[in-house]
């Protein structure tokens, strides 16, 4: 297993090094892996595009483009990207950045977090980091740390409860199906409202959203690996209709169903 210093496995398509902040954007070829690793310093992992699947002690997550993973010091895990790859975020925080109470509780657990404004300020993100001008920097900070800020909120929950491995399976063996909050509950052991309050501290998002981001990955593939029409996709998905599934694939995507295609025909 290798232990990583303040850096990632890739070559940086773009990096940045300023006051005790490092920001990288690194490009992943698709249906590659990375070996089991782990970093000796934490940081945030922002999933620009694409998706891959993350192994760690506590089994397979599927992570697609929105996500925000916060790997803290030492965490195991290892990569296998998606046919089409993945473009990832990477940013490391000095010591003195990072011991702020808050900032500290978020990179002491590893955690998944879905921000309602994840699209939005990956695209500052991104943009300050090809930006030339003097301002750049600062900029850059800026986002950065309104993102952090962001994940801080969401991610202050108490430890997750021992029933989430048993509901995030049962989302992920078939996400097409539509079970019941009592179902889960059910499953689950506790009362609906208990775990509808918890999944959303510990996941930053509702059980529908998760489960609708599921259904999105689904899309994705069959966008990037067909060309049936976008209504059928759609209806494969487990959406109602297509206008439906577009607002919902362009909210988590940042791109409408038709540009997502575009850009992998044109990427292959």
């Amino acid at each position: 297993m290798q232990h990583l210093a303040r850096t990632n496995f890739g070559r940086p398509e773009r990096l940045h090094t300023s006051g005790g902040l490092r920001v990288s954007v690194t490009n992943y070829a698709g249906d590659s892996a990375l070996p089991w690793h782990e970093h000796d310093d934490p940081y945030l992992c922002l999933v620009a595009a694409g998706g891959y699947t993350q192994r760690a002690a506590g089994g397979d997550t599927e992570c697609s483009s929105g996500l925000l993973l916060v790997h803290p010091q030492g965490h195991r895990h290892a990569n296998r990207f998606a046919s089409l790859g993945a473009r990832c975020l990477s940013m490391f925080l000095s010591a003195e950045l990072a011991a702020d109470t808050g900032v500290r509780r978020l990179l002491g657990d590893h955690r998944l977090l879905q921000l309602p404004d994840a699209v939005h300020l990956r695209q500052r993100i991104e943009r300050e980091l090809a930006a030339g001008d003097d301002a750049a920097a600062l900029a850059l900070h800026a986002a950065v740390l309104e993102l952090v800020a962001h994940a801080c909120r969401q991610g202050h929950a108490p430890n997750r409860p021992g029933w989430l491995p048993r509901v995030l399976e049962r989302l992920h063996d078939d996400p097409l199906a539509s079970p019941s909050l009592q179902e889960l509950a059910t499953l689950a052991g506790v009362h609906p409202a208990h775990l509808a309050r918890r999944f959303q501290q510990t996941q930053g998002v509702s059980v529908g959203e998760y489960q609708r981001g599921l259904r999105i990955a689904i899309a994705r593939k069959a966008l990037a690996e067909g060309s049936r029409p976008i209504a059928a996709v759609a209806a494969e998905a487990g959406f109602a209709d297509q206008s439906h599934f577009a607002r919902v694939f362009k909210r988590m995507t940042g791109q409408t169903p038709r540009d997502f295609r575009r850009g992998v025909q044109k990427a292959s």
